[in-house]
């Protein structure tokens, strides 16, 4: 062999061993990919995420809420959300504390799969969505313009904090900063 039909055929020789590479490769990398993709949605999500503070539904959707905790969820959690015997309270710091930190989504999953305990399920999604607006409401969150919505993940992006975000607490709001005179 000449030096260039030498070269020609050791740089095709190479280049079928990186593609051969590359094709043993391919696996592997489309393994990673829904890894990646679940890790950039996870990470868009907490971008975009929004709070309870956000004002995340509207009044007109809680007060249908209302009405339907009243015919259905209030036989056991009572008419005030206080709760009673097994069934926990809907408002207030327990309940508050119990959701801080979690998305919407489980507690709207919860109502939907769990409730009521006899005929767990019955509710429809909407219905359940429109009461979880009225529980908003109910511990002090603010309405909006927009409902809230269980459609096309909206209640993954959305985060139950219980305390204002930048509110002081009352003890640092009752403190007093020490005179420098």
């Amino acid at each position: 062999m000449s030096g260039t039909t030498s070269r020609r055929w050791h740089g095709r020789a190479r280049l079928r061993a990186a593609l051969a590479g590359a094709v043993l490769l391919l696996p592997a990398v489309a393994a990673m990919r829904p890894v990646r993709a679940a890790e950039t949605r996870a990470m868009n999500a907490r971008a975009n995420e929004r709070t309870t503070w956000d004002s995340v539904f509207t009044l007109v959707q809680a007060e249908r809420g209302q009405a339907a905790y009243a015919k259905e969820c209030a036989r056991c959690h009572a008419a005030g959300l206080e709760g009673a015997d097994a069934a926990p309270a809907l408002a207030g710091s327990a309940f508050q504390g119990a959701w801080n930190g979690q998305i919407l989504e489980e507690l709207h999953a919860r109502i939907h799969t769990a409730m009521p305990t006899d005929t767990p399920g019955v509710y429809s999604k909407q219905l359940v969505t429109d009461v979880v607006a009225h529980l908003l409401r109910a511990n002090g969150f603010p309405a909006g313009a927009q409902e809230l919505t269980h459609e096309n993940g909206a209640l993954l992006g959305i985060r139950f904090v219980a305390t204002r975000p930048g509110a002081r607490t009352r003890a640092a709001q009752g403190a007093r900063v020490p005179s420098t005179r």
